[in-house]
């Protein structure tokens, strides 16, 4: 029975850590770009309505969503970051056992 390994790149790791930092910014960009948007299209909503209370309560749910999803695409990028250190130095001692 042959025994199980694992393959990693560490080209890949940092191509997938650049993707995840490149979403971070793109969905914080978009949303923010969004929320402005609508503040534009809304211009005389009297802010101590009962609607524009609840539509600015569903906006912070939006932007606290955000945050979180940001923070866990981070603590993603950063595990990979961590996993592509760690084959590189195993590859150096790899390589310096070979030789």
């Amino acid at each position: 029975m042959s025994e199980r390994g694992l393959v990693v790149h560490q080209g890949a790791l940092s191509t997938m850590e650049t993707a995840l930092a490149d979403a971070t910014t793109a969905i914080t960009t978009q949303i923010t770009d969004l929320l402005e948007q609508v503040e534009t299209l809304t211009p005389g909503w009297d802010e101590t309505s009962e609607s524009h209370l609840v539509h600015a309560e569903h906006q912070q749910k939006l932007r606290d969503g955000v945050t979180k999803l940001t923070e866990a695409l981070d603590q993603v990028r950063s595990r990979l970051a961590t996993y592509r250190e760690d084959a590189r130095e195993i590859e150096v001692e790899n390589v310096a056992i070979v030789n």
